[in-house]
């Protein structure tokens, strides 16, 4: 009787080892396919850009006496890649510094702009790579953009959204097509003109 109780032991414990080391294989495929569909990112990622541009244009553009994307970066600094805050909060701090001359950004980055629309509407969203582009449009009496005035690019790090790029349809250059590509361009400027 007791030998029949150690054989049972004994298979009970290499089948509880089985079942284990099955569980630990199976869990991360388990994982991914809890994972979020396509659809389901795309729509995810223009929540979280419409969501920004509700309360930057109704609350930015109130009783702000510097620049509005400086108010981002001070109560929302959490929704900015560190890479591009760094950029911004460099130019906002130059421009800070310089008195009567331009140095820094003279239009506002989230919006392509000098002068704000109304409200600005969220629209398609595309993936690149890892990155997911979503178009905005600014509305004007009433009236749409008939092409996107700036395209945030995002990303999901750590289950959360983050700005790491703003894309400007509109732009005459290269040079000028992403916000990251203007704070580089400008901050060598600075340095140069210091030298």
């Amino acid at each position: 009787m007791k030998r029949n109780n150690t054989v049972n032991s004994m298979r009970f414990l290499r089948m509880s080892r089985c079942a284990f080391f099955l569980i630990f294989l199976v869990m991360p495929y388990s994982h991914q396919a809890q994972a979020k569909t396509p659809k389901d990112m795309r729509k995810s990622a223009q929540d979280f850009v419409r969501q920004f541009y509700n309360w930057y244009v109704s609350v930015a553009f109130k009783e702000n006496t510097g620049p509005p994307s400086d108010l981002a970066l001070k109560s929302r600094s959490y929704v900015f890649s560190r890479k591009l805050f760094r950029a911004l909060k460099k130019d906002s701090d130059a421009s800070k510094k310089a008195s009567g001359e331009i140095v820094g950004l003279d239009f506002d980055p989230f919006l392509a702009s000098q002068d704000p629309g109304k409200r600005y509407q969220v629209g398609k969203v595309t993936r690149e790579g890892n990155s997911y582009r979503v178009e905005v449009f600014g509305v004007w009496s009433g009236k749409k953009s008939e092409k996107a005035d700036v395209v945030p690019e995002v990303m999901r790090k750590k289950g959360r959204w983050l700005f790491v790029n703003f894309h400007y349809p509109n732009a005459v250059d290269a040079k000028s097509e992403n916000l990251l590509g203007i704070l580089n361009v400008l901050l060598h400027e600075r340095q140069a003109g210091t030298k």
